[in-house]
């Protein structure tokens, strides 16, 4: 799975991007009891796919968020994509989740 973010995306450098591919990474803790989620991103589907190197945004939606197996699921990659999904658009992003 992946996200389609767009927006005025600000990258690290300074410069700006209308929109980026982004891809979760996540470490469920020990207790199961939240799970820590780390977004990587790209400047499209194709230089993730071609093995680019990924870009630096100023998007901060990495953290650690609580997580309960039973009210959220038992896919934790859909559920840190929704969660990401969630962070990026109360920040006025839009975003779509593909690969389902």
């Amino acid at each position: 799975m992946a996200l389609e973010i767009t927006g005025t995306i600000e990258l690290s450098s300074g410069l700006s991007l209308s929109s980026v591919y982004g891809r979760t990474n996540y470490r469920v803790s020990d207790s199961s009891d939240s799970v820590s989620i780390f977004v990587e991103y790209w400047v499209d589907e194709d230089a993730y796919t071609n093995e680019k190197s990924g870009i630096k945004t100023n998007l901060n939606v990495d953290g650690r968020y609580a997580y309960d197996r039973t009210t959220d699921g038992s896919d934790v990659l859909l559920f840190t994509q929704n969660k990401i999904k969630e962070e990026l658009e109360n920040l006025g992003f839009s975003v779509v989740i593909t690969e389902l």
